[in-house]
């Protein structure tokens, strides 16, 4: 089921086989878990998430118009659940994986200690960004999408997405200068 398309899976799932939908949640789980992590929540929160929007997803498969575009469809109730866990206070991530497997396989503690400090100070940058900005910046060079695959997962025009882009590398730029400067000092 695997070589299907999203349309015909959505259209068999939407004819009772749990077989198609399970394919399309095998399709999507991984790069909508890595969304919602690298919008901050941790690891449980980020399972959850994607949980309620597979339910929703299923659920509602009558209301996803355009079959085609399933994956949009299915980011768009993603986007809206990571806001919705957001502003009830779910939890973010503090100790992200990639540190946990930095300190793992890195001999030397002082490096793993330092490239550690220096994620968390980016993350916390990402993090302090509007939402619309952050998401842009997390599809775009996080998870390798497009200015205009993002523009239809936003509803919003391409330049609006270079905009929003630009203003964000602007707001990285300046909240990492410190860290910038101290990699070059060191």
């Amino acid at each position: 089921m695997q070589t299907l398309s999203d349309r015909e899976l959505v259209e068999r799932a939407r004819s009772g086989s749990h077989d198609a939908f399970g394919a399309l949640v095998e399709r999507y789980q991984d790069p909508l878990f890595r969304y919602a992590r690298h919008m901050g929540f941790a690891e449980a929160d980020a399972r959850d998430i994607l949980q309620d929007a597979f339910i929703r997803a299923f659920r509602h498969l009558d209301r996803c118009s355009d079959p085609d575009r399933f994956d949009g469809w299915l980011f768009k109730i993603t986007a809206n659940l990571c806001r919705t866990a957001a502003s009830k206070g779910a939890n973010r991530d503090e100790h992200g994986l990639e540190e946990v497997m930095l300190l793992e396989t890195n001999p030397d503690p002082e490096t793993a200690a330092e490239a550690s400090s220096r994620r968390r100070r980016i993350r916390a940058a990402l993090a302090e960004l509007p939402e619309d900005q952050r998401q842009a910046t997390v599809l775009f060079y996080l998870e390798g999408y497009g200015v205009k695959e993002i523009a239809e997962r936003a509803e919003a025009s391409p330049s609006a997405i270079k905009m929003r882009l630009k203003r964000a590398r602007e707001s990285l730029k300046a909240a990492l200068r410190p860290l910038e400067d101290e990699v070059r000092s060191a």
